[in-house]
Protein backbone atom coordinates (compact mmCIF):
# COMPACT_ATOMS: atom_id res chain seq x y z
CA UNK A 1 0.00 0.00 0.00
CA UNK A 2 1.42 3.56 -1.31
CA UNK A 3 1.17 6.01 1.68
CA UNK A 4 0.26 9.47 0.86
CA UNK A 5 1.49 13.02 2.18
CA UNK A 6 0.35 16.24 1.31
CA UNK A 7 -2.27 17.67 -1.01
CA UNK A 8 -4.12 16.33 -4.11
CA UNK A 9 -6.23 18.15 -6.29
CA UNK A 10 -9.92 15.99 -6.99
CA UNK A 11 -11.70 15.03 -8.18
CA UNK A 12 -9.87 11.88 -7.78
CA UNK A 13 -10.01 8.19 -8.81
CA UNK A 14 -8.36 6.11 -6.97
CA UNK A 15 -6.49 3.40 -9.02
CA UNK A 16 -4.18 1.62 -6.22
CA UNK A 17 -4.40 0.95 -2.53
CA UNK A 18 -3.35 4.01 -1.10
CA UNK A 19 -3.36 5.34 2.74
CA UNK A 20 -3.73 9.33 2.69
CA UNK A 21 -2.06 11.03 5.51
CA UNK A 22 -3.13 14.85 3.80
CA UNK A 23 -5.99 16.52 1.80
CA UNK A 24 -7.87 15.71 -1.17
CA UNK A 25 -9.54 19.14 -2.17
CA UNK A 26 -12.21 17.68 -4.24
CA UNK A 27 -14.45 14.33 -4.10
CA UNK A 28 -12.55 10.75 -4.57
CA UNK A 29 -13.61 7.54 -5.97
CA UNK A 30 -12.06 4.56 -4.35
CA UNK A 31 -12.03 1.80 -7.66
CA UNK A 32 -12.80 -2.12 -8.08
CA UNK A 33 -10.95 -3.82 -5.72
CA UNK A 34 -8.71 -1.04 -4.45
CA UNK A 35 -8.44 -0.16 -0.84
CA UNK A 36 -8.04 3.26 0.30
CA UNK A 37 -7.10 4.29 3.96
CA UNK A 38 -8.00 7.83 4.83
CA UNK A 39 -6.47 9.65 8.38
CA UNK A 40 -6.49 12.88 6.49
CA UNK A 41 -9.50 14.69 4.98
CA UNK A 42 -11.74 14.86 2.06
CA UNK A 43 -13.59 17.87 1.00
CA UNK A 44 -15.97 16.83 -1.30
CA UNK A 45 -17.90 13.13 -1.37
CA UNK A 46 -16.56 9.50 -1.55
CA UNK A 47 -17.38 7.19 -3.31
CA UNK A 48 -16.54 3.21 -2.71
CA UNK A 49 -17.45 1.29 -5.88
CA UNK A 50 -18.18 -2.69 -5.72
CA UNK A 51 -15.11 -4.61 -4.29
CA UNK A 52 -13.42 -2.01 -3.15
CA UNK A 53 -12.63 -1.01 0.56
CA UNK A 54 -12.31 2.40 2.43
CA UNK A 55 -11.66 2.98 6.06
CA UNK A 56 -12.11 6.59 6.88
CA UNK A 57 -9.98 7.32 10.12
CA UNK A 58 -10.24 10.88 8.95
CA UNK A 59 -12.78 13.75 8.21
CA UNK A 60 -15.14 12.80 4.73
CA UNK A 61 -16.74 16.59 4.59
CA UNK A 62 -19.49 15.01 2.46
CA UNK A 63 -21.55 11.74 1.91
CA UNK A 64 -19.80 8.65 1.74
CA UNK A 65 -21.89 6.33 -1.43
CA UNK A 66 -21.05 2.53 -0.54
CA UNK A 67 -21.74 0.88 -3.94
CA UNK A 68 -21.07 -2.33 -3.04
CA UNK A 69 -17.65 -2.32 -1.21
CA UNK A 70 -16.96 -2.50 2.34
CA UNK A 71 -16.50 0.73 4.24
CA UNK A 72 -16.00 1.28 8.03
CA UNK A 73 -16.38 4.79 9.31
CA UNK A 74 -13.88 5.25 12.71
CA UNK A 75 -13.70 9.25 11.86
CA UNK A 76 -16.09 11.93 10.58
CA UNK A 77 -18.50 12.21 7.63
CA UNK A 78 -21.65 14.34 6.44
CA UNK A 79 -23.89 11.39 5.66
CA UNK A 80 -23.46 7.77 4.41
CA UNK A 81 -25.27 6.47 2.03
CA UNK A 82 -25.23 2.41 0.84
CA UNK A 83 -26.56 2.06 -3.10
CA UNK A 84 -26.41 -1.82 -2.87
CA UNK A 85 -27.60 -4.86 -0.98
CA UNK A 86 -23.87 -6.31 -1.69
CA UNK A 87 -22.26 -3.38 0.36
CA UNK A 88 -20.97 -3.28 4.25
CA UNK A 89 -20.84 -0.02 5.99
CA UNK A 90 -19.79 -0.36 9.49
CA UNK A 91 -20.02 2.71 11.83
CA UNK A 92 -18.18 2.60 14.69
CA UNK A 93 -19.72 4.05 18.04
CA UNK A 94 -16.94 6.78 18.65
CA UNK A 95 -17.91 8.07 14.81
CA UNK A 96 -19.02 11.11 13.76
CA UNK A 97 -22.07 11.19 10.94
CA UNK A 98 -22.91 14.65 11.02
CA UNK A 99 -26.35 15.25 8.88
CA UNK A 100 -27.59 14.11 6.17
CA UNK A 101 -31.34 13.13 6.70
CA UNK A 102 -32.30 9.88 4.85
CA UNK A 103 -28.65 8.71 4.17
CA UNK A 104 -28.06 8.36 7.99
CA UNK A 105 -30.36 5.98 9.18
CA UNK A 106 -28.25 3.00 10.76
CA UNK A 107 -29.04 0.08 12.89
CA UNK A 108 -27.53 -1.37 15.79
CA UNK A 109 -26.10 -4.12 16.85
CA UNK A 110 -25.33 -6.57 20.08
CA UNK A 111 -21.46 -4.68 19.50
CA UNK A 112 -22.30 -1.58 19.54
CA UNK A 113 -21.53 -0.88 16.00
CA UNK A 114 -23.76 0.56 14.07
CA UNK A 115 -24.51 -0.96 10.73
CA UNK A 116 -26.25 0.71 7.55
CA UNK A 117 -29.17 -1.39 6.82
CA UNK A 118 -28.46 -3.32 3.43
Amino acid sequence: MKAVHGNIDGPLALDEDIALYGRISGGATVRSGKRFILHGTIAGDLRVEKDARAVVRGTVAGRIYNDGGRVELFGMADAIASNSHDGVTIIDPAAHVLGGGKHRSAAFRRSGTRHLPL
